[in-house]
């Protein structure tokens, strides 16, 4: 939708001036912070891709679990689940605080550890493509799905966790690896034969779904006590 296209450029222009104050993403620690804690290992370079990978996927599984456990996240984060039409463009759907916090949650994460922060810039070359495909109004053959649902989050998968059902929204967060929602009991597997419902009904009305709505939503949803 050419709305959600509208919020991405409102949002690449915030990252943007929020990205300014900051030094370039290419080094393991920035001036001021104190050596990570993998430094003292001197771990390869082929560990520290796989352990950012996996780190990064976890980190953003909590936080995704946060943004639906925390009102004031919810509020941000219920943008991108009030879209009531599930397609390729609401990969792009998020607030700019929502991509602001983000962005220094996994910044934080690779100071941490000591892990360089190219290696964010090549997961999300990988990790992108794969959010599209999650948000694709597509359709696998169910021996497919059932075989990736085993590694990776599929379309089928996040697409149950964008339903306004709230058992069913309160699912499947895993932004890539399906894993950590298998090991944290937050799996569900959902009814492919049921027809699929997208969105917040209580964000539903068109005042919600353009440009300025959307941005409006973290402070003028705050009044409705259930999303």
């Amino acid at each position: 939708m050419a709305r959600n296209a509208g919020l991405f450029v409102a949002t690449l222009a915030f990252v943007y001036a929020f990205a300014l104050s900051w030094q370039p993403a290419g080094v393991a620690t920035l001036p001021g912070f104190p050596p990570g804690l993998l430094d003292r290992f001197r771990l390869p370079l082929v560990v520290l891709l796989a352990v950012g990978f996996i780190v990064a996927d976890l980190a953003e599984y909590l936080y995704h679990r946060l943004c639906h456990r925390w009102r004031w996240l919810w509020l941000i984060h219920a943008v991108h689940h009030s879209d009531p039409d599930l397609d390729v463009t609401t990969s792009l759907r998020f607030h700019p605080f929502e991509t602001a916090l983000e962005t220094l949650l996994r910044m934080a994460v690779f100071l941490l550890l000591g892990i360089p922060l190219w290696i964010e810039v090549v997961r999300a070359v990988i990790l992108n493509p794969v959010n599209l495909m999650q948000h694709a109004n597509v359709a696998y053959p169910r021996w497919v799905e059932r075989r990736l649902q085993w590694l990776v989050v599929t379309p089928a998968l996040h697409r149950l966790h964008h339903s306004p059902v709230e058992a069913e929204t309160n699912s499947n967060f895993g932004p890539g690896l399906s894993v950590w929602d298998r090991v944290f009991g937050t799996f569900r597997r959902p009814d492919q034969d049921r027809p699929q419902r997208y969105g917040l009904l209580r964000l539903d009305d068109d005042s919600w779904q353009t440009v300025r709505g959307m941005l409006q939503t973290p402070f003028k949803a705050r009044h409705i006590r259930t999303l």
